[in-house]
């Protein structure tokens, strides 16, 4: 009887939640990206040794300058940045690895652009230098008027 009703409490619980962890290790294998997407924003962090440091999280603002200059705007202009979304990674050296990500900015009032950037990050977590490329809005497809025919009477 105990059997069973173990088997029937384990066949009714939900099963747990797969966790998507992608690691990036550097050349000499003494470091490690690591990119988390199983939940709402990806969390990237980088591992050194017994070190972690979550990248592009509490130092998001770090961005602002690169982003006013990418798009004219003063510094004052640029608001909230959205958590940035993995997109690739390589490491450049056993220290540096350059990070691709996707994200967006309010600028001003109500204006929201969305931009790519890569940061070069050293292996303590530094931000090095950050490269940012606009993204262009994409135009709704066009639609032709279609002209409706007439019938002839016979």
């Amino acid at each position: 009887m105990k059997k069973l009703f173990l088997l029937i409490f384990l066949g009714l619980t939900p099963p747990g939640y797969a966790v998507e962890i992608q690691q990036i290790p550097s050349p000499d294998n003494a470091n490690a990206l690591q990119i988390d997407k199983s939940g709402r924003r990806d969390v990237i962090q980088l591992r050194s040794g017994v070190k972690v440091s979550r990248l592009f999280y509490d130092d998001i603002d770090t961005l602002k300058p690169y982003i006013a200059k990418t798009y004219n705007v003063p510094l004052t202009k640029v608001g909230k940045i959205v958590l940035p979304t993995f997109l690739s990674a390589k490491w450049v050296s056993a220290t540096e690895v350059e990070i691709t990500c996707n994200s967006a900015v309010t600028l001003g009032e109500h204006e929201t652009e969305e931009f790519d950037f890569i940061a070069l990050v050293s292996s303590g977590g530094k931000l090095e230098s950050v490269t940012i490329t606009k993204k262009q809005p994409v135009a709704p497809a066009k639609r032709e008027k279609s002209t409706p025919t007439k019938k002839k009477r016979a």
